[in-house]
């Protein structure tokens, strides 16, 4: 898996949406977002990149957004921007560095934020439905000085289960792959070519 969906079948144009959480601009995933750029421009495929730091994104929600998420709204202007760029997406891909084994608090808020009920889910006999389904398959990147198999073996794939099942497939959102990316002793753009098929 190439992690980049840059077929052309039937003449339907398939549409990447990024989704960056990270602040530092020599980061690791930085380096990696600028890889997926540099293949979806060679394959003059559409994409949409979300950098929520420097969107400046708010990842709390205030006492009236509390209120509205209930509803299934939002007055938050951002978080419609997003909606409408995932509605419009047929692949989604994150891209965050790991903290406490878990994503950064941004990204967390983008997904209590964004992923409302009646827009990502419904409820139907008390569990959830996804209505994502325009998304097609997704791609989670994360990166970390961890080791790979600690995360998998000691911790049983935290990202795994709380982000690629517990959040993107209760959003109907399947054909997920999460690649932990770490960097300890390796050569960075030596990974990203391993990964990204380069």
């Amino acid at each position: 898996y190439s992690g980049i969906n840059t077929n052309n079948k039937r003449g339907i144009t398939m549409k990447s949406t990024i989704i960056l959480a990270t602040n530092n601009e020599k980061s690791f995933s930085k380096e990696i977002v600028n890889k997926l750029i540099d293949i979806l421009t060679q394959n003059k495929a559409q994409y949409e990149i979300i950098d929520l730091y420097k969107d400046n994104f708010n990842p709390v929600m205030t006492a009236k957004q509390e209120q509205l998420y209930t509803k299934g709204e939002t007055d938050d202007e951002l978080v419609k921007k997003y909606q409408k760029h995932l509605k419009e997406s047929d692949e989604i891909i994150l891209v965050f560095p790991l903290w406490f084994n878990n994503v950064p608090a941004i990204l967390k808020g983008f997904f209590d934020k964004v992923f409302l009920k009646e827009f990502a889910f419904t409820e139907e006999n008390n569990k959830p439905k996804g209505l994502l389904n325009n998304i097609k398959s997704g791609l989670v990147i994360s990166t970390s000085e961890s080791n790979s198999g600690y995360l998998t073996e000691e911790l049983n794939n935290p990202i795994e289960t709380v982000v690629v099942k517990g959040t993107l497939g209760v959003c109907g959102i399947e054909n997920v792959e999460y690649i932990n990316m770490n960097v300890e002793n390796k050569d960075k753009y030596d990974l990203i070519e391993k990964y990204f098929g380069e």
